[in-house]
């Protein structure tokens, strides 16, 4: 079983993920991963903080923006392996104004490194996709 401490440092690593995905803040972002962190997204894996991070810019620099929503949650322990399954809904608005709306799901594994959780490996699924009239205005969340 985990301890509520690191149970609640699990959390908040999610919810700087997400904040740093919606802020567009790749310094915070690549700061949740363990220096040998490994993640899958849509059937390839990425290793090390930099290559990791390298993959994030490119696809993020394809939306005006993206907001994505943490949904619930859960965390497992199995011996020494500490794991998570995440919902989450993200909106999203290609440079070309199309927009799409995504649930997806994380699943996780953790590392304890430098005193702090990080992400030692993500893998990413898409549950659904499809389009969402996102046409209105967006207004980027102040610093």
């Amino acid at each position: 079983m985990l301890g509520i401490e690191d149970e609640l440092a699990i959390r908040d690593l999610n919810a700087r993920y997400i904040d740093a995905v919606n802020r567009v803040d790749g310094e915070a972002w690549q700061a949740t991963w363990a220096a040998d962190g490994r993640w899958n997204i849509f059937g390839t894996e990425f290793r090390g903080r930099a290559a990791i991070l390298e993959v994030w810019k490119g696809a993020m620099a394809q939306f005006d923006f993206v907001v994505m929503a943490l949904n619930s949650g859960t965390l497992s322990r199995e011996g020494d392996v500490v794991g998570g399954r995440w919902y989450l809904t993200e909106h999203l608005r290609s440079r070309d104004g199309s927009g799409r709306c995504v649930l997806g799901t994380y699943q996780d594994q953790y590392v304890r490194a430098g005193g702090e959780w990080r992400f030692a490996k993500r893998s990413y699924h898409v549950i659904h996709q499809g389009a969402c009239d996102l046409s209105g205005e967006f207004r980027p969340i102040p610093d």
